[in-house]
């Protein structure tokens, strides 16, 4: 892995808070799927906590900067003051294989609308459900109002061939962005106990797609070939250089 802040390599002071923003992007024969959706997120929180704009053309000189030809890749690119770029490259990653199974716990992210830094609460649902036997934990507020995972959204899908995203605080994903470009899809109340009236349900991320085995042990129809059919659709989706 390596970092560049501004286009030079990153000292331990200028990658130590976790304070601040970021967007993560897989990057496939030099180009990223959804980039614009990535630019317009960092520019949006961007102006939120730090208020003020970002320059998108920069970051996009920084990310070929920073790749230095490299067509395969996992990219950070981290925003911790106003003024500073920081982009991190490392493997490519891969979804798992295997429909996931999850368990729900109560917590929401704060600022969900935000892909912000400092994710430690998150980050130790997923350890501790991991431990349980589960392979990611499902946030949950009040009510039993479903969320999103600790790192992908949910997406249900309904009889009707639409999918519906939860309408809790979540952050708006641009792997979700990405389904909605090639998918009918609606935003909806979705509750714990509304999960098994639904045909099945997946995560999405910037990695990609895999559908939901269970939730809370409790089985979620086999729904491996709608999934299969929305993860080739995003597929077929341009990616774009820097």
């Amino acid at each position: 892995m390596r970092i560049e802040v501004d286009g030079r390599p990153a000292t331990a002071e200028q990658v130590a808070s976790t304070d601040g923003h970021f967007t993560a992007m897989q990057v496939r024969g030099g180009g990223v799927q959804g980039l614009g959706h990535h630019l317009t997120r960092l520019e949006a929180a961007h102006r939120e906590i730090f208020g003020q704009p970002l320059d998108g053309d920069r970051v996009r000189r920084l990310l070929r900067h920073a790749l230095a030809g490299q067509d395969d890749a996992s990219v950070r690119i981290v925003l911790r003051d106003p003024e500073r770029v920081a982009v991190q490259v490392g493997e490519p990653r891969l979804p798992p294989r295997s429909p996931q199974r999850l368990r729900s716990v109560p917590y929401l992210r704060p600022f969900a609308h935000l892909k912000h830094l400092g994710g430690f609460a998150q980050a130790q649902w997923a350890r501790q459900v991991g431990r349980e036997g589960y392979d990611d934990a499902l946030l949950v507020g009040p009510g039993g109002a479903v969320a999103e995972s600790t790192v992908a959204n949910i997406g249900f899908l309904g009889a009707d061939g639409d999918v519906v995203w939860p309408d809790a605080p979540r952050l708006r994903g641009t792997g979700l962005a990405l389904v909605e470009e090639t998918t009918s899809t609606r935003t909806g109340a979705v509750h714990l106990d509304d999960v098994p009236t639904f045909a099945g349900a997946f995560l999405v991320n910037s990695i990609g797609i895999v559908a939901v085995a269970s939730v809370d042990g409790a089985a979620l129809p086999h729904a491996t070939t709608r999934v299969d059919e929305i993860r080739r659709r995003v597929a077929a989706l341009p990616w774009e250089a820097p």
